[in-house]
Order: structure tokens, then C-alpha cells, then sequence
């Protein structure tokens, strides 16, 4: 027998984190009578301007490069950057959409009344605070191998070749400047992108959690009448019972789309940030580089990036799962012994969910597994293809 509580729980909390960066990084200012508002907005501006700043330098460094050991000890990191932008500033288009969904929760978690229900939604709490932080270790290990660099360097060196407006070799001072200007850009940008390749995750964890625990409460209906005083017993309380689950399934079918429109131009983006990557930095390792702190680097990167399109693939697919599960539990339901009202708004349900399958990245790719063997294995053919001019 299921145990009823109390409902506490809020499933917006998953994005907690998300939200504290978005806000260091300028992305929410206060309300328009706070006299914090106008200092806000010029740190906001301030800040951001590594998004264009940092990725110019890389890529006018780039075009300027005069060997092959030079344009890819610069290009996977170009590549990177300059993706990273691209992503941060879709984020900043979508991100009152993003707080749209917080109304969405609300109604949602209250309708989870079960322990089992509330179990659901807390696990998904929980995985999105841990990709967050597993992401964050990742990207302070990429920050400081990339100081190693400099550390290491018998002569002086920047943490990522990148042109600069004067002449930084010139003297320790024009060094120091140049470094600091670095350690803040790439500081800025490690903010940025955290938040840019960890939010699809979160949102993707918290749509499953609610899908699962919709798929319970549907699941319900299936136990037999005096098996448990707790559930309905008559066909119309049966059916009342499933007109609530109907309604909340268009705030779990609104939600999906809400989300399904702001991951898909992030989540294209990381596919091809990643498969780039990747094979650059596979040229790079095994036939350019000779210095143990750029390869250590180097590496970190790699993994991170690959690690990147891995999670967010295994996430899409236990949302596959997720949806599954719900069709699973639909028939469960017992429906033969209900009545032809009943059949009719189970029936929607079932469409609905067999219609949002996968969730795709660029509206056409799906977020699945598969796919990121597919982007491996893309990768390593251009790989193939980058070593032969080698």
C-alpha cells in the first residue's frame, strides 16, 4: 500500500546551481526599480565581453599561424571556444523560456502523492546536482593543466596561443598582463560553458523524473478494485482519476517541447563541437605535440568533451526509457474492465507519448547512444583524414 505525504518537494531546485552561475554570469538582473539594476548591467557587459573578445583572439591567432604545430596546438581549442560562445548566446535568447518552466514544476510536483512518486522526483533532483558537480570538477582540472603550461615552460609562454594587441613577449610586465587577461577569459568562459553543457542534462533528468512518476500514478489504476482502500473504486472515480492524469500529461507533453526547443540548438552545437574536437586534438596528441603540459592538457580536454556528448546521450536515452515505461504503464491499467469514456482518454495518452519518442538535437538527430557512436566514429574518420596531411 503507498504511503501519502504531504507535498514539499520542488523539482526547480535541480537548477539551482545553473541559475547562481547565470547570474554571476549577467544573465539575471534585478527588477527595474532596484538600484542595482544599472551597476549590474555594466558588470554584465563587462563580463561578457570575453564571449567575443577570447574567441577573436584564437581565431586571428589562427589565421596568423605559420606551421602545422601551430594551427592545431590553437584550433581544437578555437574550436571549442568559439562553439562555447555560439552556445552561451543561445542561452541568453532562451532563457526566459528556461524560467517558464519553473510554472510547469509547480503544478507537477504537487501532484506527486506517493513515496514512490516523490522518490522519482527527488533522484532526478539529485542527478542534476551531480552531473553539475562532476562537470565542474572536470573543467577546473582543464583550467589548471592549462596553467601547467605556462608553469612548465622554459621560456614564456600563454595558457592557449592566442593574438593580442600588443606585444606580450616584449617584457614580464606585458607577460603578466597577457596572462592575467587569459586566466580571466578562460575563467569567464569555464562559467559560461558549464552552464551551457550542463543545463540540457538537468532538464532532461527532471522531464524523466516527471514522466516516471505520471507513469506511476497511471500505473495505479490498473490495481483491482478492493485490493487497496487508497484507489479508486467506482468506473467514474476511475475515470476522474485518469482525467487528472491526462491533464498533467499536457503539462508533461508542454513541458517536453519547452525543453525540446531550447536543447535543440545547444545540443547540435555540442555534437559538432565535440566530433571537431576530438579528431584535432587525436592529430595533435599522437603525431604534434612534444610537451608533457600541452598533452596533459590536451587529454583533459578530450576527455572532457567526449564526456560531454556521453552523458547527455545516456540521459536522452533513459528519457526514451522514461517513455516506454509510461506506455508500459498505460497498458497496465486494466482498461479492458473500464468503461468507453475511460478507453477514449487512455487512448490520448498513449498517442501522445508514442508521438514524443526521443528528444532531438536540431530537430532532426537523435539524443540517444547510438548517436554518439555515430559522432565517434565521424570523428575518427576525419581524423583519419587530418593525418594524412601530416
Amino acid at each position: 500500500m503507498s504511503k501519502l505525504f504531504v507535498n514539499d518537494i520542488n523539482t526547480w531546485q535541480a537548477f539551482k546551481y545553473h541559475w547562481m552561475l547565470w547570474k554571476l554570469c549577467g544573465l539575471q538582473p534585478p527588477t527595474p526599480d532596484s538600484k542595482w539594476l544599472k551597476p549590474y548591467l555594466a558588470y554584465a557587459i563587462i563580463f561578457n565581453l570575453t564571449t567575443l573578445l577570447f574567441p577573436l583572439s584564437l581565431v586571428l591567432d589562427l589565421l596568423l599561424s605559420q606551421n602545422l604545430t601551430e594551427i592545431f596546438q590553437n584550433l581544437y581549442v578555437t574550436v571549442t571556444v568559439v562553439f562555447s560562445s555560439i552556445k552561451f548566446i543561445n542561452v541568453v535568447l532562451i532563457r526566459k523560456k528556461l524560467l517558464d518552466v519553473r510554472f510547469l514544476l509547480e503544478h507537477l510536483d504537487v501532484r506527486a502523492r506517493t513515496a514512490e512518486q516523490r522518490q522519482e522526483l527527488e533522484n532526478g533532483i539529485t542527478m542534476a546536482h551531480k552531473c553539475f558537480m562532476i562537470f565542474l570538477r572536470l573543467y577546473i582540472c582543464a583550467v589548471i593543466t592549462s596553467q601547467l603550461v605556462v608553469y612548465f615552460s622554459s621560456e614564456r609562454v600563454l595558457m592557449y596561443p592566442s593574438w593580442l594587441p600588443w606585444d606580450w613577449k616584449a617584457s614580464r610586465g606585458n607577460f603578466l598582463f597577457a596572462l592575467l587577461f587569459q586566466i580571466y577569459a578562460v575563467s569567464a568562459q569555464l562559467g559560461q560553458n558549464l552552464g551551457n553543457d550542463t543545463y540540457p542534462q538537468a532538464y532532461i533528468v527532471i522531464l524523466i523524473a516527471h514522466i516516471r512518476a505520471l507513469a506511476l500514478r497511471i500505473q495505479s489504476l490498473g490495481i483491482l478494485e478492493g485490493e487497496t482502500p487508497l484507489e479508486p473504486i467506482s468506473q467514474e472515480e476511475y475515470y476522474r482519476e485518469l482525467s487528472n492524469c491526462v491533464k498533467d500529461h499536457e503539462n508533461v507533453h508542454d513541458l517536453y517541447l519547452t525543453i525540446q526547443e531550447c536543447l535543440s540548438t545547444t545540443c547540435l552545437a555540442q555534437f559538432i563541437a565535440t566530433g571537431l574536437a576530438q579528431c584535432i586534438i587525436g592529430v595533435y596528441i599522437l603525431y604534434v605535440g612534444d610537451d608533457f603540459s600541452r598533452l596533459l592538457n590536451s587529454s583533459v580536454f578530450f576527455c572532457a568533451v567526449t564526456i560531454e556528448i556521453l552523458v547527455l546521450c545516456y540521459f536522452g536515452d533513459l528519457y526514451c526509457q522514461a517513455n516506454e515505461f509510461l506506455i508500459d504503464s498505460i497498458y497496465a491499467t486494466n482498461w479492458m474492465d473500464r468503461d468507453g469514456k475511460f478507453k477514449k482518454a487512455l487512448l490520448l495518452v498513449l498517442h501522445r507519448a508514442q508521438m514524443t519518442n526521443c528528444l532531438k538535437a536540431g530537430n532532426f538527430i537523435p539524443v540517444m547512444l547510438p548517436t554518439f557512436v555515430s559522432i565517434m566514429k565521424t570523428a575518427y574518420s576525419i581524423f583519419t583524414v587530418l593525418n594524412k596531411f601530416n
